[in-house]
């Protein structure tokens, strides 16, 4: 009884407040905002707690699921159902009586989790004041967002986010414009901090809440009630403004972003909107339409008022301001001319590139020196002739019967007859006989004489800085001996250069660079191979993960890289114990990394700047991977600070550009830098213990260190280890005369090689983690106790060297350097091919794989495409172009990095020539001596012509 007689007041009380309400649709002069003073000439405003249906002239409910998500950390995608708008009555606080309902399903095994939205009909609203009451879904129960925003497209938004998160202690509000991170909390309010004494809301913010925000063409500010949370400015985003005419709509939605609301809700959820009020201009009005506006409204002003809460139902418009804003086409007729010279200039580049690459043939190989039994002459192209006689082309001879073996003394040249030069050389073997110096740094000009025996020349007189004549008598000058040859024997086989590199170590690094751009692959289209407890589209993805990936997908590849690069280091001071080894080193070491590294960066930047990495903000939710991740610099300035960065900072703090050019994997560039100088002053100090038992436990002692320092070092030591006891101990000649030795050893290199990654296969199976368990031995830095009692114990990052990686590396190494069978394995010619485009293959697979390979990706994944056939056909794409980029960006990449640095050190280490004047080889006394000269001819004319002038005063005839 007493709960009819409720129900009877408040029909009363409802009908009581329809009766006192204002339809919209007078207010023909617009709406006046009391606190802004801005009109506003449309209105929608509908009450949940009033009606259980949507108004239909102004909010629908849409049916939708997205493909893909616009989200670097989506890893669900979103939908909607009209089903899941629904009506019941309210118990939240804030409010009384029924409120509209926005569900969410279950998410499927698909990633995909359908919710719900409303949106208004009206897509025509540019600028406005908007609010709503919004009541987030209830603590626990999974995270979602429960959002008011205002959309035309990706790049124009402004939006009120209400989050309950998983943990209710993190539930938070964000008041957000475009270009702006969504997990950005200095952007936000926390549910804790609603009541404090700036905003002072007092209910409860899991009630409902009224939010508002205030558009204009420079300016959005969000409110809390009547408290402004924040104020953002058109200037200080960094993106272009909101300005497009937009839709207005509340969604409720969840898309496991673990900054922002965490979740989905495993078991569904569902949120509230109390009521709806928006305020705003249209953006089809045209000019004559504001002067009638005007005209009719200038003396009255407005007649209704945004603050009266009688007014009800929406604005009646035109069917136009229901059809999406669609932007005007670009006018390419203005930019035929920039095309038009853009492609003359292209083509004319294309044409030049082309003729040199033609005439230098690069896939013709040079001519060798041919002998033959029936031709006693040796025919030589001009450029093994330059190049095997190195200063006779500067000597022109004229052929004679001078006496043989005699030599042309210095000093003296024939000049030969030009005709001789432009026919080519002559075709008689020359002996290889001292030359004279050339004439011509002697002689300016030979002029002949009548008689066509003597020449007359000028020569300088390098004492005196002038010119002198001369004459030459050219029967007195000797000619150049030629003799005959006999007929050479056949040529001896060609000696094999000796190779610089041990093949095999090369060969390692080769195929361990291939791995971790596989792991890195994995990582960004297959997380489960990686990532335990990582949600996987098939089941071999987590058989993968406890099988393959402990041997072949696993960061203890990385270890080979370090104990390798030590060898090359160190190799030439073990040897010689001369230091200039070792200051080459340390001279080139930094800019033959960094160069390259700092270039490729650029270009990736780039990249970025005109649009080629845009879908990788897509991929996260088709692949469910949040690893990869790039962000542009905010200026050049920080690009150079994180280029320093990346060569100095200390390996266990991450470079930031890390996260902004290739996460995961430039952190490795520091770590050789820093342990190189390690291994340069190591090789110094170990090739001065002489005593082999004090050497190892000198080892031994830096190893251990290293180790429990969580310092890459010990890898380094490791390496360094290793290649002293092939180059200054000999061990391999020892251990192969002695097999009661050498086989066991063996067997222990295959169990560490072997067994290590096993270690790690186990914790695959088992509820335990060998290297979290050893990660929390080592001491806690910040605290000074061991990792396990304190704070951070848990998995190691990434970062950081685990002891089994240690192993592995150990073990592999040992065996590759011992075994004659490993090393023909590892020096096989496609490893060989491989090797020297290592450095590029480190620095542009993840580029490949964030641009092209997400583009195939994300777009396969939207046309139904099944995920294994995606897969297949990305990484194929994607290697494919890896492996043809690298013949053309080595060369490139080389020239930044090893030239560069070869010039470096021969300026380090050699002594400048001295320096010459600009006039070299003449004297810097020439142009005064020619001005007296040309001084003393004008006289000399004038004298002539008439009366000069003499010194004295006196004149002469």
């Amino acid at each position: 009884m007493i709960m009819e007689m409720v129900l009877l007041l408040l029909s009363l009380l409802f009908r009581a407040v329809a009766a006192a309400t204002k339809d919209v649709s007078s207010c023909s002069c617009g709406f006046l905002d009391s606190r802004t003073g801005k009109v506003w000439t449309d209105a929608i405003i509908t009450y949940g707690n009033e009606t259980d249906e949507l108004p239909p002239d102004a909010l629908v409910t849409e049916d939708y699921q997205h493909p893909y998500e616009q989200n670097w950390n989506a890893r669900y995608r979103a939908g909607a159902a009209s089903r899941n708008v629904g009506s019941n009555d309210s118990s939240s606080p804030g409010w009384t009586g029924n409120a509209w309902t926005l569900s969410i399903d279950r998410p499927t095994k698909h990633h995909a989790v359908v919710g719900a939205s409303i949106r208004s009909l009206r897509t025509d609203i540019q600028y406005g004041t908007f609010e709503s009451y919004l009541g987030p879904p209830k603590a626990g129960v999974g995270g979602s967002v429960l959002e008011m925003r205002l959309q035309y497209n990706d790049s124009q938004t402004l939006a009120v986010s209400v989050m309950n998160a998983d943990a209710p202690t993190d539930a938070w509000t964000s008041f957000l414009v475009y270009g702006e991170w969504r997990g950005s909390r200095d952007k936000g309010l926390n549910f804790t901090d609603f009541g404090n004494s700036s905003y002072n809301y007092q209910p409860s913010p899991w009630g409902l809440v009224p939010y508002r925000m205030d558009w204009t063409d420079y300016q959005a500010d969000f409110f809390i009630g009547d408290a402004k949370t924040r104020s953002v400015h058109s200037g200080e985003t960094g993106k272009p403004w909101p300005v497009t005419p937009s839709t207005l709509y509340m969604r409720h939605f969840s898309i496991g972003d673990m900054y922002t609301s965490e979740g989905p809700p495993p078991n569904g959820s569902y949120a509230h909107v109390g009521m709806v009020r928006a305020f705003f201009n249209s953006s089809l009005m045209s000019a004559s339409d504001h002067v009638s506006y005007d005209a009719r409204c200038h003396q009255s002003g407005p007649t209704c008022r945004v603050q009266d809460t009688t007014l009800r139902g929406a604005s009646p418009f035109a069917p136009a301001a229901a059809v999406p804003y669609k932007e005007k086409g670009i006018d390419y007729t203005k930019r035929w001319p920039a095309i038009f010279i853009c492609a003359v200039c292209i083509a004319a580049s294309t044409v030049l590139l082309l003729h040199a690459l033609i005439k230098r043939a690069p896939w013709k190989k040079t001519p060798d020196i041919t002998s033959s039994a029936n031709d006693s002459t040796l025919s030589v192209t001009p450029s093994s002739y330059f190049s095997e006689h190195h200063g006779m082309a500067d000597a022109a001879q004229t052929p004679g019967t001078g006496t043989p073996g005699a030599i042309t003394p210095a000093g003296a040249r024939t000049p030969r007859p030009r005709s001789e030069f432009a026919s080519g050389w002559s075709t008689p073997q020359l002996e290889s006989v001292p030359m004279p110096a050339p004439y011509w740094r002697n002689s300016l000009e030979i002029t002949p004489i009548n008689d066509q025996s003597s020449f007359v020349g000028l020569s300088i007189d390098e004492k005196k800085g002038r010119f002198v004549e001369q004459i030459v008598d050219k029967t007195k000058q000797p000619d150049v001996t030629v003799k005959e040859v006999p007929p050479l024997a056949a040529a001896p086989p060609p000696i094999a250069p000796k190779k610089a590199r041990v093949d095999y170590l090369a060969g390692l690094v080769a195929l361990a660079s291939v791995l971790v751009t596989l792991i890195h692959f994995c990582l960004t289209f297959l997380p489960a191979t990686e990532i335990p407890y990582t949600h996987a589209h098939y089941e071999s993805e987590n058989w993968a993960l406890k099988i393959v990936s402990p041997y072949l997908l696993t960061f203890s590849w990385i270890g080979p890289f370090f104990t390798s690069s030590t060898r090359f280091l160190v190799m030439s001071y073990l040897k010689s114990g001369n230091l200039k080894g070792v200051a080459e080193k340390t001279v080139g070491r930094t800019p033959r990394l960094i160069i390259p590294c700092a270039a490729i960066a650029a270009l990736e930047y780039f990249c970025m700047q005109v649009g080629a990495i845009t879908w990788l903000e897509y991929l996260a939710s088709v692949t469910w991977s949040t690893w990869p991740y790039t962000s542009n610099y905010v200026t050049f300035g920080h690009f150079i600070s994180e280029v320093i960065e990346l060569m100095y900072i200390i390996p266990n703090a991450v470079p930031q550009i890390t996260f902004n050019y290739c996460i995961g994997v430039l952190w490795t560039i520091p770590v050789q830098l820093q342990n190189s100088w390690t291994s340069l002053l190591a090789v110094i100090i170990i090739r001065e213990i002489k005593t082999p038992w004090k050497r190892m436990a000198y080892y031994a002692f830096c190893i251990v260190m290293h180790w429990y320092a969580m310092s890459w070092g010990s890898f380094f030591w490791a390496g360094l280890l290793i290649a002293d006891l092939d180059i200054s101990y000999k061990w391999k000649t020892w251990l192969y005369a002695r097999k009661h030795v050498y086989y066991p050893f063996i067997i222990f290199c295959i169990l560490l090689a072997i067994g290590s990654p096993s270690i790690d296969l186990v914790g695959q199976w088992k509820t335990w983690n060998f290297n979290t368990l050893e990660y929390g031995v080592h001491i806690h830095q910040a605290s000074g106790h061991r990792i396990r009692d304190s704070p951070a114990y848990g998995y190691p990052p990434y970062y950081l060297p685990r002891l089994t990686a240690l192993t592995f590396s150990i073990g592999f190494h040992l065996l590759v350097e011992l075994s004659p069978l490993v090393q023909k394995f590892f020096s096989n010619r496609l490893l060989m091919w491989l090797f020297p485009h290592i450095l590029t293959l480190y620095l542009i697979h993840g580029l490949v794989f964030w641009s092209l390979g997400s583009v195939i990706c994300v777009h396969l994944s939207a046309h139904g495409v099944p995920y294994w056939a995606n897969m297949l056909v990305v990484a194929t794409c994607c290697y494919t172009v890896i492996f043809g980029c690298l013949p053309i960006l080595t060369p490139v990449i080389e020239t930044l990095g090893k030239s560069i640095t070869m010039n470096i050190w021969r300026d380090a280490s050699q002594k400048p020539p001295v320096r010459r004047k600009t006039l070299f080889p003449f004297d810097a006394g020439l142009l005064a001596d020619g001005e007296r000269n040309l001084a003393s001819r004008k006289r000399r004319k004038a004298a002539e012509a008439g009366d000069v002038e003499r010194d004295g005063g006196e004149i002469e005839k």
